[in-house]
C-alpha cells in the first residue's frame, strides 16, 4: 500500500454560484487513502497566507474554490514540494478546466485520493504571480466589472461583454518579445500559460502549462457583427483560425508597454487589477507541483 500523505482542504466559501457546506462530508466518504485538515479562508489572501505557514507540513494544500483562490494558493506553493490541489468551485475555472480536472466534486476527490503530482510551469507579471493567464486589454476591463457586479456565474459574465463591447476603445501595446518589438491597437493582449479564462472560453488553444513556454496572445477588434462568429471560434478551441489573431511563443522573460494617460486594468488569473502601464512577464519553468 503506497504511503498516505497530509493533506490541507482550503475552502473558500463565497468564491462561485454553488453551496459548498456538503463538501466535508464527501472528503470525509472518499478521501479513504489519505490524512486530512479542512479548513476556511476569510478573506481575499488568507487562503496565500495559509498556505504559505503550513506548506512543510502537508504533502499537498488543496484549493476549494474558482481560480482566484487557485492563485493564492499556488502562489504560495511555487518552488516548494508541496503540491497543489484542486476541486473546483468557482464561476469559471479556467485552470481546472485546462488541467481536464473533473468539475464534479467526487470524481475530483477520487483524484487527489490517486496522489499523481506532475511539475507545471507558472509566472509573474511584474511582482505578481500567475499560473493560467494574465491579460490587459478588454478581459481585464470585464474582470474588474465582473468583480463588483453582484450576481457570479457566466451569465452574468456574458451580459457584461455584450453590454461593453461596442464602447470599448482598444489600446495601443507595445511589447518587446524574442528580440523584436510589435506594436499594434489590440482588443485582447494576453498571456498565456494555460489555453482558457474560463468556461471553456479559450484564448489560447495551443497553450500547455509543461513546456516551458508561453503565448502572447493579440486579437484585433472585430465589427460587432461577426461576435457570434468569433464567440464560436472561442468555444471550439479554433479562434487561433481568425484573421484578427496573432499568437507569439516565448521562453524567456518579455515587456509589454500601453499607451494610455491613466493606469489600465489588468487581470492575473481573472483577478482584477490597476496599476502602471509597463509589465515585465517572466517565466518560472516546471515550479509548481500539481496533482
Amino acid at each position: 500500500m503506497s504511503e498516505k500523505k497530509n493533506i490541507l482542504f482550503l475552502i473558500n466559501p463565497i468564491s462561485g454560484i454553488g453551496k459548498k457546506g456538503d463538501l466535508p462530508a464527501l472528503i470525509d466518504t472518499h478521501l479513504t487513502k489519505h490524512n486530512y485538515e479542512i479548513r476556511s479562508t476569510e478573506y481575499r489572501k488568507h487562503g496565500e497566507e495559509i498556505a504559505q505557514a503550513e506548506k512543510s507540513n502537508f504533502d499537498a494544500i488543496i484549493a476549494i474554490g474558482g481560480d482566484g483562490t487557485v492563485n493564492e494558493i499556488a502562489g504560495a506553493l511555487a518552488g516548494s514540494s508541496c503540491a497543489l490541489g484542486i476541486i473546483p468551485a468557482g464561476s469559471g475555472n479556467g485552470l481546472a478546466r485546462h488541467l481536464k480536472i473533473p468539475l464534479n466534486a467526487k470524481t475530483a476527490i477520487d483524484r487527489i485520493n490517486n496522489f499523481k503530482a506532475e511539475s507545471h510551469d507558472s509566472g509573474y507579471v511584474n511582482d505578481t504571480f500567475f499560473i493560467g493567464t494574465a491579460g490587459f486589454g478588454f478581459d481585464a476591463y470585464i474582470a474588474e466589472l465582473f468583480d463588483k457586479y453582484p450576481k457570479r456565474g457566466f451569465l452574468s459574465y456574458a451580459k457584461l461583454i455584450a453590454r461593453e463591447y461596442k464602447k470599448y476603445q482598444p489600446l495601443t501595446f507595445e511589447v518587446s518579445i524574442n528580440g523584436e518589438i510589435i506594436e499594434l491597437d489590440a482588443l485582447i493582449c494576453a498571456v498565456a500559460n494555460s489555453s482558457q479564462f474560463g468556461n471553456g472560453f479559450t484564448i489560447s488553444p495551443e497553450s500547455k502549462t509543461q513546456d516551458k513556454k508561453m503565448e502572447l496572445v493579440l486579437i484585433k477588434k472585430f465589427p460587432f457583427i461577426e461576435t457570434m462568429g468569433i464567440g464560436t471560434k472561442f468555444f471550439t478551441q479554433s479562434i487561433n483560425k481568425s484573421k484578427y489573431f496573432q499568437s507569439y511563443s516565448f521562453h524567456e522573460k518579455i515587456k509589454i508597454k500601453i499607451a494610455a494617460n491613466t493606469k489600465v486594468y489588468y487581470h492575473v488569473d481573472g483577478e482584477p487589477f490597476q496599476g502602471a502601464n509597463e509589465f515585465l512577464i517572466q517565466i518560472m519553468p516546471q515550479n509548481l507541483f500539481i496533482l
